[in-house]
């Protein structure tokens, strides 16, 4: 009987040997629940190695890993490298742990199920007992799993979608930082992963920009310094910390500071301690792209965290970063007067124009509307740069000297009441004392006085009752004169003269100190200035305090 068929079995086989080249695509998100040990890259490794190993038909073409990247998002970098290598024929096989792992969004999922079939691509599953290189029926049985497996997966994210954005909002309004990475200029703290510490090596590279920014630069000059010294941008500098960092903007740059990174930095509330969340929210947990949400629905709980910069000098910055200024072509700075400038009549800016001579060169301003417009439309206001800086130098000087001489001024009116007032309280509270002492005695011979028959027991009871009342009330009074301060002092601190007072010793302009202490400079055709100062309602108020002090009555 075998000799039989020995002929038909010593004939080659019809089916024809594969060897499969196959990827092994490993994916892990801390976005979207991936926590387990199990699912971790290593343990996801070790699990496709150890199936391939024992499969003879085959071989591992190299390893395609997503670290941090959600299973709705298949722009991930190692998938779609993967994709390429499956276009250029290097592989014929794709192998997950399981379905999961491939994706979460069941319509793109379905998409490359297709594009697999298509393809001649084997797809293997482990822990779903998916292998799409079975045939007849159990193939069809396969691809049918694989869609419910996909519907299944979608629904988890969709549910979970849900539940971590309301667990995320949550966080943000109890000022507990989610984000994955810190701000540049901050770390997460190693025992609270929801609080930020201050990372000083960054942190001093912040401290620069906004210092620069102060002292007059333009955000373009900071940007250019920054580059020059050779300082990582704020993803490079992620990245160099070992963090799996990756930004759209930050592809290519070579590690280079843009201006709006830098205009970013100035303008973020981090800064000063306060946790701003909330800017952007994602279209859809099927997509990764974000859309901006407007500024008044941002989440900012104040003081959750050190600050880097101090207050007064970042609410300066934000006034800096409102006038609209422009840099000198020249100096690549901004102008002193950068943005300040007003023509009194017009009320356009007024621009800086500089005319060279042999004699000399001389910078000046003039009214943009005479300049720019039709004759007759306004004047050129036109005043030299010189000039104006010294008058708008005399004139702060001379507020500065206004608010050192009130400072003086509330604090002696304020010593002097306070003497006032002690001595005419010392005068009522011995007066009522002797008082107290008077009806204390008087109450005391009440009872001798009904027991010897002078009065009789209504009397007693009466005048008992009205010297009880007359005690009670001079005692309260006398309490009152002991621990109240009567003198209706002023406030020592006034905005106004804090403001102006540190400045006492100012004998040249610069660009941080106008910004802080002038709204606007007006120039009059005739060459007149008029200078608005901030703080005016502190001094008004401050003002009318006085004069009220003056008037008021003196204390009985």
């Amino acid at each position: 009987m075998k000799d039989k068929y020995k002929s038909i079995l010593e004939q080659p086989s019809e089916k024809t040997y594969v060897k499969w080249s196959a990827a092994l695509y490993i994916r892990l998100s801390r976005e979207d629940g991936d926590k387990s040990e199990s699912n971790s890259i290593t343990s996801q490794r070790e699990i496709l190695t150890d199936y391939v190993s024992r499969q003879e038909d085959i071989e591992i073409v190299d390893y395609y890993i997503d670290d941090g990247w959600s299973g709705t998002n298949f722009e991930r970098p190692a998938f779609q490298r993967m994709i390429d290598d499956i276009e250029a024929k290097k592989v014929n096989c794709v192998i997950v742990k399981d379905l999961s792992r491939f994706g979460r969004n069941y319509a793109k999922a379905g998409e490359y199920d297709e594009y697999f079939a298509q393809h001649r691509i084997r797809f293997i599953a482990l822990n779903n007992n998916i292998d799409t290189f079975a045939t007849g029926i159990n193939a069809a049985s396969q691809f049918l799993s694989i869609g419910m497996f996909n519907l299944i997966n979608e629904n988890y994210v969709a549910s979970a979608s849900v539940n971590i954005k309301g667990s995320l909002t949550n966080n943000r309004k109890h000022g507990k930082f989610i984000g994955s990475f810190p701000p540049y200029g901050y770390l997460k703290d190693p025992n609270d992963r929801h609080k930020l510490i201050i990372d000083e090596t960054a942190a001093e590279f912040v401290r620069l920009i906004f210092q620069k920014y102060l002292d007059g630069d333009s955000i373009l000059g900071i940007t250019k310094s920054l580059n020059k010294m050779k300082v990582p941008n704020p993803s490079t500098y992620k990245k160099s910390l070992g963090w799996n960092y990756h930004h759209t903007s930050s592809g290519n740059n070579d590690g280079l500071w843009c201006d709006q990174t830098v205009r970013r930095i100035l303008s973020n509330q981090v800064y000063i301690g306060n946790m701003v969340q909330g800017k952007n929210e994602s279209i859809s947990y099927k997509y990764q792209k974000c859309r901006s949400v407007p500024k008044d629905q941002w989440i900012i709980v104040e003081n959750t965290h050190e600050a880097i910069i101090d207050r007064a000098d970042f609410d300066k910055v934000q006034e800096m970063l409102k006038k609209r200024t422009k840099v000198s072509q020249r100096s690549g700075e901004l102008d002193l007067f950068a943005g300040l400038l007003k023509c009194a009549d017009c009320g356009r800016a007024m621009s800086k124009k500089t005319n060279e001579h042999p004699y000399g060169t001389y910078v000046y301003y003039r009214c943009v509307t005479s300049r720019k417009m039709d004759k007759g439309a306004c004047t050129p206001h036109s005043i030299r740069a010189d000039q104006l800086e010294n008058a708008v130098l005399k004139s702060i000087q001379m507020i500065v000297d206004v608010s050192l001489d009130y400072e003086k001024t509330v604090s002696a009116l304020n010593k002097a009441k306070k003497k006032e007032s002690k001595s005419t309280g010392n005068r009522m509270l011995s007066k009522q004392k002797n008082e107290l002492n008077r009806l204390c005695r008087d109450f005391a011979e009440l009872y001798d006085d009904w027991k010897n028959g002078d009065i009789n027991k209504d009397e007693y009871r009466r005048l008992k009752s009205h010297l009880s009342n007359e005690i009670e009330m001079l005692e309260k009074s006398i309490e009152a004169l002991e621990n109240t301060d009567k003198v209706i002092s002023m406030p020592e601190k006034n905005e106004f003269i804090e403001n102006f007072k540190k400045y006492k010793n100012i004998d040249k302009l610069t660009r941080s100190i106008l910004l802080e202490l002038v709204d606007s400079i007006l120039i009059q055709e005739n060459g007149n200035i008029t200078i608005i100062f901030k703080f005016s309602d502190a001094y008004a108020d401050l003002a009318e305090q006085l004069n009220n002090q003056k008037k008021q009555p003196e204390i009985a």
